[in-house]
């Protein structure tokens, strides 16, 4: 499903695919700004990867390769030989090879190499017998490798004893190596089209470790499916077709390419006209949408999808109107990581996933600014407009500004334009890390100085917008900007973050509620797990981690954006939950003013039953119903609402099966 094309390597490079970073040379550097081009600073070698990679190639350094499966199930153990043969330059005496693994590779087995009869064995033996030293760092953060590799900073290293190697002699470094009684290695619960073992060579024994431009891969596809899923736009209008999209899966959530079914949609009421059966084929891979799904009458309409083989879903809630609404509910991933930076997937494919796989509405991907080249952002971009199409799929250019929590935090900064400049944060550099930049424009240190170039030199009609979130730096509600911070994350794969929201919202920070899944995994609002699983055998599993849902007037750049700028959206955790909140009249995002009590309307439709639905002043819970109905429809007034004491409300609503939405306020006076 997901494939590097030859035109994007072509195109792009290696480096893109491969993302590399290279010598041990300075101290951390930072750089950001708008230049298009990267630089070779003095007494710097090499400005990209690709003049390493000829470095290396001039010496002589090598090759390798897998001379294990090249396809692999998710989640299974397997024994992976990555087999690397020396070059010309042979290897020297304590000269070796370092081989990287992705970071997020922490739902992997830890790779070890103590202890022969337990998960992820790791053995390194050379073809000449010379003896070699084998140094394990893989735990994902490890501050040995981190700066230099990242986000390949799981890092074996091999170096060769006396006598070294010659031309053509090998060294094999098996992960999971199962000859000690141990079951092998086991791979990661999320499908990749190319698993990159990336491998650099010190060849000379100088302590300069050049990268291999090949390097061993292999696919990770998903198991065999165990469920499916259902989802519909969350619109429709009577006697116009409209579309359901129904996805196997596999016990993680991946597509299940294998699944061949035949699919029968039904519903409870004769008030639908529904496609014919459908018997899935390899060219699905996973995935079949139909359409000329017709509803007849107004009301709230779900459809239910079975197959022969005893699976079935139900879909999300579909209000039926008579006319277009005037706003119609979309729903959307706009925080995610690519091979652009430290997640999966090329950007294409991203949005790929997004539309085809997932239903969305609208995307962006935010790759970390810092870890992104020129070339790379350029990329971005490119692809980013391309998959943009008005009245069916919108995407946003966007990146994460990743400083520390202590200037600020990681804030995603979003644009409405197709070529908007890129402003990167000084934290986390490592000049001898190729995959950040290596410019030599204006650093942007402090997330202050980052909402004052964005609001005094870009903003201009709602055209540019940052959300802080919770996450590797988490966002400081010391610094605020009202202009161009509008939003606030609740939700995404790190934690459910309500408590930490309302330190922004108790400032006095006017922020619309928002939530996405910050994926690493290459699957746009469908995050497999919890981060902070430990238990391979038996983590805490969540499908579906987060997604934002906006009230805008039709499928364009523009209308959505200016909607997300407005606030007029809410946050869910992955259920397409119908909310619809209002304060006399006021939608969700509003700010007005009244001396009388205010009337609160609270519509919501569910996919599981609604087991609560809390009304907040201030964020402070002043009222709760317990309906136990998949839907809702009530109105309230406040009995301790002052007129001389400015407040805002908003509302949750908490399912049976542990989904939740909250709503942007509503400020008043």
């Amino acid at each position: 499903m997901k494939i590097f094309t030859k035109n994007y390597i072509k195109k792009y490079g290696r480096k893109v695919i491969w993302a590399g970073f290279i010598i041990m040379i300075s101290v951390a550097y930072g750089g950001a700004g708008e230049q298009k081009t990267d630089t070779c600073e003095s007494g710097f070698p090499f400005a990209t990867e690709e003049q390493a990679i000829k470095a290396g190639e001039k010496i002589g350094i090598g090759s390798a390769k897998l001379a294990g499966p090249k396809e692999i199930e998710v989640f299974s153990f397997q024994t992976l030989p990555i087999v690397y043969t020396a070059g010309k330059a042979g290897i020297k005496p304590e000269g070796g090879i370092r081989v990287g693994i992705r970071h997020m590779c922490h739902l992997w087995n830890p790779v070890q190499n103590e202890d022969p009869r337990k998960e992820g064995y790791l053995t390194a033996v050379t073809s000449n017998d010379a003896p070699v030293k084998v140094t394990v760092a893989c735990k994902n953060w490890s501050k040995e490798f981190f700066g230099l590799y990242h986000p390949w900073q799981n890092i074996v290293e091999v170096i060769v004893m006396e006598p070294g190697l010659a031309a053509g002699e090998t060294i094999t470094v098996t992960y999971g190596d199962k000859r000690g009684g141990g079951p092998g290695f086991r791979t990661q619960p999320f499908d990749e089209s190319h698993f990159a073992f990336k491998v650099y060579v010190d060849a000379l024994a100088r302590g300069e470790f050049l990268p291999l431009e090949e390097n061993p891969e292999v696919k990770v596809v998903a198991a065999e499916a165990e469920r499916l899923t259902a989802v519909m736009p969350s619109n429709a209008v009577v006697g116009q077709p409209t579309w359901c999209l129904v996805r196997a899966e596999d016990r993680f959530g991946n597509p299940a390419t294998s699944y061949r079914g035949t699919l029968h949609l039904k519903s409870d009421t004769s008030a639908e006209e529904l496609p014919d059966n459908y018997t899935f084929t390899a060219d699905d891979r996973g995935v079949h949408r139909f359409n000329n799904i017709i509803f007849k009458s107004e009301g709230f309409g779900r459809l239910q999808v079975e197959d022969n083989n005893s699976f079935g879903d139900e879909t999300n809630p579909v209000r039926i109107s008579a006319k277009q609404p005037e706003n119609l509910l979309l729903w959307g991933d706009i925080h995610g990581h690519t091979l652009n930076s430290d997640g999966r997937d090329t950007v294409e494919e991203f949005y790929e996933i997004a539309q085809r796989v997932e239903g969305l509405d609208f995307c962006a991907v935010s790759d970390h600014a810092f870890e992104m080249p020129a070339k790379l952002w350029e990329n971005s971009k490119e692809a980013t407009n391309k998959a943009n199409q008005p009245g069916k799929f919108i995407t946003f250019n966007g990146y994460e500004w990743s400083g520390m929590s202590d200037v600020g935090g990681d804030h995603n900064v979003y644009w409405l334009a197709e070529d908007p400049p890129l402003y990167r944060s000084t934290s986390h550099y490592d000049r001898r890390n190729l995959q950040m930049y290596h410019g030599d424009d204006p650093k942007v240190a402090q997330v202050k100085d980052l909402m004052d170039i964005l609001e005094k030199r870009h903003l201009k009609d709602k055209n540019v917008f940052c959300i802080p979130h919770y996450g590797g730096r988490t966002g400081n509600p010391s610094w605020h900007n009202p202009k161009v911070q509008r939003l606030i994350e609740v939700y995404s794969e790190h934690r459910r973050s309500e408590d930490w929201m309302t330190t922004f919202l108790n400032k006095g920070y006017r922020l619309g509620i928002m939530a996405s899944s910050d994926g690493h995994y290459g699957n746009p609002s469908y995050g497999y797990l919890k981060r902070n699983s430990s238990d391979l055998s038996g983590f805490e599993q969540e499908i579906g981690m987060a997604l934002v849902a906006v009230y805008a007037p039709k499928r364009t750049r523009k209308d959505i954006f200016t909607a997300l700028y407005d606030r007029h959206c809410y946050a869910t955790t992955g259920d397409r939950i119908l909310l619809d909140f209002q304060v006399d009249g006021h939608p969700m995002g509003s700010e007005y003013k009244t001396s009388n009590t205010p009337v609160i309307s609270v519509m919501a439709a569910g996919m599981a039953e609604i087991t609560s639905v809390e009304i907040k002043r201030n964020s402070q819970t002043v009222h709760v119903i317990e309906p136990h109905q998949m839907k809702v429809e009530f109105k309230w007034r406040d009995p301790d609402f002052t007129a001389d004491k400015p407040c805002y409300y908003y509302v949750s609503i908490n399912q049976s099966n542990n989904e939740q939405a909250i709503s942007s306020p509503v400020w008043i006076n």
